[in-house]
């Protein structure tokens, strides 16, 4: 994006970013926890890297930073640049629409350019005086590149449909969601025949899937039988016929790929109720928020019973024009992200935005 350009780039990534010439104080990989304990064991490397990176951009005297994701550190990192007078770009935004709104004054007084991914977040931002813009969807242009398009398809004649359960990537989450979902799997296995697939994520143990199943098992007796697959989430998702979705970016992916789901999410009482005052929106799905309406049934706390989210993937299953309307309203809001690669308008903007900024 800049050919004339020798433009040098510092700061943490991983292998492909060392690949493509970034120096990088401190590998990514230091840096990545799931959940709040895993980060709380890594507080002395976000210290270091933290000093370490303000050093640098003292003496180096960078002409504009790319921050990403990471809130709790980057807006914090997004102060200390701009008041060494460095332009800040950020990329991939807070879920300040969902909760702890008051953070927006942060990014208003030390953010020049906010790139969001969402959006409905663009219209959230500006609503606030941020002149935020969308520059597409990263999950969807990934999908779009391998091909991975919404079809109304149905399960081969010759075997039993496949129910997919995706219950999350941090241990606390799955020993919560993942035994709902297991009650909803019996329940659907009672009235149809199933073939049910546990989706791990990568970063999840696999033993933290089983311990929580042989649990479920022992205080529920029989289960529907499963199979634990370990890899991309969309690489066994576009298999499936129905799933049962944590919320988060998956609930993008089933979207995406044109596979009805139920969104499910529960935290404990003490989170719960902790949480609520910080909590502003009414729609947890992105599939949801990205329609602007709500194409998916939602399923928290209470709701998320194992009755209620069967009877609803049981309905899919039987169903086939109910089927069919779903995978429609998933099409019309997959349209809404675009079809644009989410990182070249990206690249567009910063450039667009800090070349400028040198004349």
């Amino acid at each position: 994006h800049l050919p004339e350009e020798k433009v040098q780039f510092f700061g943490s990534g991983g292998a492909r970013m060392r690949e493509q010439g970034v120096e990088l104080l401190m590998d990514v990989s230091e840096l990545a926890a799931i959940g709040p304990w895993a980060a709380l064991g890594k507080t002395t490397n976000y210290l270091t890297f933290f000093r370490t990176v303000l050093r640098d951009a003292r003496e180096r005297k960078p002409e504009f930073a790319i921050l990403v994701d990471f809130p709790d550190f980057n807006l914090r990192l997004a102060r200390r640049l701009k008041r060494l007078g460095i332009p800040v770009c950020y990329y991939i935004s807070p879920q300040l629409w969902a909760w702890r709104q008051s953070r927006v004054k942060l990014i208003r007084r030390y953010v020049d350019l906010m790139l969001v991914i969402l959006p409905f977040e663009k219209d959230f931002f500006r609503s606030h005086g941020i002149d935020a813009v969308y520059v597409g969807n990263p999950t969807a242009s990934r999908l779009q590149r391998l091909g991975c398009l919404a079809s109304d398809r149905q399960a081969p004649a010759n075997k039993p449909p496949v129910l997919a359960l995706l219950p999350g990537s941090r241990q606390k989450e799955v020993e919560l969601i993942l035994p709902v979902m297991l009650g909803a799997a019996r329940f659907v296995s009672d009235k149809i025949q199933l073939r049910c697939w546990i989706i791990r994520s990568p970063g999840l143990p696999e033993g933290i899937i089983r311990r929580t199943c042989e649990k479920w098992r022992a205080d529920n007796g029989q289960m529907p039988s499963l199979d634990i697959r370990s890899g991309g989430t969309d690489e066994f998702l576009q298999l499936a016929d129905v799933a049962m979705v944590k919320s988060g970016t998956s609930t993008l992916e089933a979207m995406l790929l044109g596979i009805p789901f139920a969104m499910v999410y529960r935290v404990s009482l003490l989170s719960s109720v902790l949480l609520r005052p910080f909590v502003k929106q009414q729609m947890y799905c992105l599939a949801n928020l990205v329609a602007g309406r709500r194409i998916v049934p939602e399923f928290v706390q209470r709701d998320a019973s194992a009755e209620k989210i069967g009877a609803y993937l049981a309905e899919i299953l039987e169903d086939s024009s109910k089927r069919s309307l779903v995978v429609e309203d998933f099409r019309k809001a997959s349209a809404n992200l675009g079809d644009g690669d989410s990182y070249e308008e990206a690249a567009d903007w910063i450039v667009k935005t800090f070349v400028s900024l040198r004349k």
